[in-house]
């Protein structure tokens, strides 16, 4: 039995109540009053710190942000000279993949400079895009007059790079999930299967890995590898303690970088709207199979007309009772949308980061602004689920990051606010990341400090809701705690 005493527990129930010490065993909270002369096995000293309930991450890559730690960052590389230099500093004669790069214009000519022999992938910031080199376009099959993909061109380059090897992905999980603790999160919801080295192999290597990792991965499926789950006979959600096969993941359209977005108007220059990446009789057909076998969607949109047509499709195509699929992104409404969302079985995993780090510029590429703008408040107010998330490798999985966003809406460019009227409160964005990101899991005993609830904790070094808005990133997490077993100790780190 361990007791976490001398510190500040947050609740977060649903009168913020503060107690002053929990016990813990086998992994749950057995006492929210426990005696302090009693006999423990383990004492926790907090050291007036605050804990809260164990914060998750909703959408993000666990593989992809295990890679991005992995491999070449061009994020901090705003112009071409340093973005050439960088990479023929780390191209050692062998294929060269890297990540965040910020769409200056490069070509594949540009990239056969620096190698005409061995592939080169840079992956855009917004991960729906790529910038390969003639190698690469070759062993792929693809026809392009300047080696700048997007959507199914992009995934086609990326699966020609060189297969990552077993050893490398368990290396990229472990260090993925390393540094989520580090920054007090104990579960994230990950879109991974489909990538890599197949469904089958990447399954293995997660649960090899969360053996030895406590960490609660609930793992949407990709409608590509929807047969294969099918044929694995899994069961739907819970596999392990820590394992769970989630919704079945659904692209509907592009992103806001790229100008694929769905947007009711044009973007500014141009006749397109954005595009549909699965339409009409093929999504239909797909969504008739998700409901046959008692499963839900997990659909991907982030423009204003696209999110209108997953409304409607989701209603046309209702899952299960006791069920609900998932929006992810949403972030480009209409009030009309919104009131037909008003009820729907429906959780919307939101991105708050993109506020910080897409605004004011990804609003230029508008003809005309859409109507609700990372609407989350009007959201709440209309009684929907949002689960708080970064999209990592996108954003960086700090939730600290995320609640700021959400909570003051200043840009990282221009230090501009955003539809100030859309702010959450600290309280609303904390519970972004504790009970809203677990509702996907259908586990009532999570996201808040209770007796019968887990032993997952995140505890930092202040109380955020104490703290001015804009200094909300500089608390620090000191401990986290899964299933009580402690995998992050600042002072022991």
């Amino acid at each position: 039995m361990t007791l976490y005493t001398n510190g500040v527990i947050h609740t977060m129930d649903d009168n913020n109540t503060i107690l002053e010490a929990i016990a813990c065993e086998d992994g749950y909270i057995i006492d929210t009053a426990p005696d302090p002369k009693k006999s423990y096995k383990t004492v926790v000293d907090l050291k007036g710190a605050h804990l809260y309930p164990g914060f998750v991450d909703a959408h993000m890559h666990l593989f992809g942000y295990g890679m991005k730690l992995s491999v070449p960052d061009l994020g901090l590389s705003r112009d071409l000279k340093t973005v050439m230099e960088t990479l023929n500093q780390v191209f050692k004669d062998k294929p060269l993949y890297a990540i965040g790069y910020v769409d200056l214009g490069l070509n594949r000519f540009d990239l056969d400079t620096v190698s005409d022999t061995h592939p080169i992938l840079l992956r855009h910031n917004d991960y729906h895009s790529v910038t390969v080199n003639s190698v690469l376009l070759t062993l792929a099959g693809i026809d392009s007059e300047d080696g700048i993909l997007t959507e199914a061109m992009a995934e086609k380059a990326i699966k020609a790079m060189s297969a990552v090897s077993d050893d490398d992905l368990e290396e990229m999980l472990e260090t993925a999930i390393k540094s989520l603790w580090s920054y007090g999160i104990t579960g994230a919801h990950s879109d991974d299967l489909a990538y890599y080295n197949g469904y089958k192999p990447t399954l293995r290597i997660v649960e090899r890995v969360l053996e030895d990792h406590p960490f609660r991965a609930h793992l949407l499926m990709h409608h590509e590898i929807f047969a294969d789950f099918l044929k694995s006979r899994r069961q739907f959600l819970d596999q392990t303690e820590f394992l769970q096969l989630g919704a079945i993941k659904i692209f509907y359209d592009g992103t806001l970088s790229s100008r694929t977005a769905l947007m009711h108007a044009p973007y500014q220059g141009s006749d397109s709207n954005g595009l549909v990446v699965i339409e009409g009789a093929a999504l239909e057909k797909l969504m008739k199979k998700i409901r046959r076998n008692y499963l839900t969607a997990a659909i991907h949109v982030i423009g204003d007309q696209g999110l209108s047509d997953v409304v409607r499709i989701l209603r046309k195509n209702p899952p299960q009772n006791g069920l609900h699929d998932r929006i992810i992104h949403a972030s480009f409404a209409d009030l009309e949308t919104v009131r037909q969302m008003k009820g729907m079985p429906v959780v919307l995993d939101i991105q708050p980061q993109f506020i910080s780090t897409d605004l004011p510029w990804g609003l230029a590429y508008f003809s005309t602004l859409p109507a609700l703008i990372y609407p989350f408040k009007t959201y709440l107010k209309a009684g929907l689920t949002l689960a708080g998330s970064s999209d990592a490798p996108v954003e960086i999985p700090n939730p600290l990051l995320g609640i700021k966003a959400a909570v003051t809406r200043v840009s990282d460019h221009d230090g501009s606010v955003d539809t100030p009227a859309e702010r959450l409160t600290i309280n609303e964005a904390i519970r972004l990341y504790t009970q809203g990101a677990n509702v996907p899991t259908y586990h009532a005993d999570r996201g808040m400090i209770k007796k019968g609830f887990v032993a997952d904790f995140t505890v930092f070094d202040q109380d955020l809701e104490a703290l001015d808005p804009k200094d909300l990133d500089q608390a620090k997490n000191v401990l986290t705690v899964v299933a009580g077993k402690t995998v992050f100790d600042q002072g022991q780190s």
